[in-house]
């Protein structure tokens, strides 16, 4: 292992405090100790020799905050200075006039503003009063040509478009039945198990739930349907207690609400 002159010691001792690791390296070969003594001063030996003799440069570690290696000196401040009122492509738009084409791009810009807190003051919401750029301009004829492939046609109805009363699928395989419309886009359709069960019982108090008791989500009839409670119906999910016999699972559905009562009860 190298021996580390006394000379050389004393200088660190005297000259660490208040100097960083780099700083220190520069300084140190400025004094002539490497032609001296045949070494190399490098950050990673100052560093070493630091640790060594325990000297400490007091210095604060760790990077100001809002500095970053990729991006210029200055652009979180400028960012903010010019930040109110605009997007984040004007933005990008004035960082890289200002600093060079290629910057920082809308996702780099977007990370950006978010690490360094700064806000635009705009929502992405139209605001109350706003009036659209296109408000009572009609579309030049290339335009129109360009959309008419794919527009509707006057009185045109969907291919899919259902009558009132007609049936359907939820995509989790309920059956609803379409009760009004009032325009394609403003239809409104019921889910047929819990009608029925209103019909013969009223409304469906909250957090409660209808289930089908053989498991056929088409048999709504009154017989097959039943009222559970979230915690019920965990319970029979839980302890697998839903069977395709409509008796077995009547059965299921009364150990499910002893055990949850059970455990109510325990509780309070």
């Amino acid at each position: 292992m190298w021996k580390w002159p006394a000379e050389v010691v004393d200088w660190m001792r005297e000259n660490t405090p208040g100097r960083t690791t780099k700083e220190l390296t520069i300084l140190i070969n400025q004094q002539g100790f490497d032609k001296k003594y045949g070494m190399v001063f490098t950050e990673s030996i100052i560093k070493g020799a630091k640790s060594r003799f325990g000297f400490k440069s007091g210095t604060p570690t760790g990077n100001p905050k809002g500095y970053s290696s990729k991006y210029p000196d200055g652009m979180a401040e400028y960012v903010e200075s010019i930040a109110k009122g605009k997007s984040t492509a004007e933005l990008v738009e004035a960082v890289n006039r200002k600093y060079g084409a290629g910057t920082i791009g809308i996702l780099q810009m977007r990370a950006y503003k978010r690490n360094h807190g700064i806000n635009t003051g705009l929502t992405g919401q139209f605001e109350p009063g706003h009036i659209p750029a296109n408000k009572g301009k009609k579309m030049s004829p290339e335009q129109y040509e360009k959309c008419k492939a794919t527009m509707f046609r006057k009185g045109n109805v969907p291919a899919n478009h259902m009558e009132v009363g007609e049936y359907t699928h939820t995509t989790d395989g309920y059956l609803v039945r379409k009760v009004k419309e009032d325009g394609i886009q403003r239809e409104r359709f019921e889910f047929v198990h819990r009608k029925v069960w209103e019909e013969h019982n009223g409304p469906i108090p909250e957090g409660k739930m209808v289930s089908f008791l053989d498991g056929d989500k088409d048999n709504c009839k009154i017989e097959n349907l039943v009222l559970l409670d979230n915690s019920e119906n965990l319970e029979m999910n839980r302890s697998n207690l839903r069977f395709s016999h409509a008796e077995l699972t009547e059965a299921g559905v009364n150990i499910a609400k002893i055990k949850v009562a059970a455990r109510r009860r325990k509780r309070n």
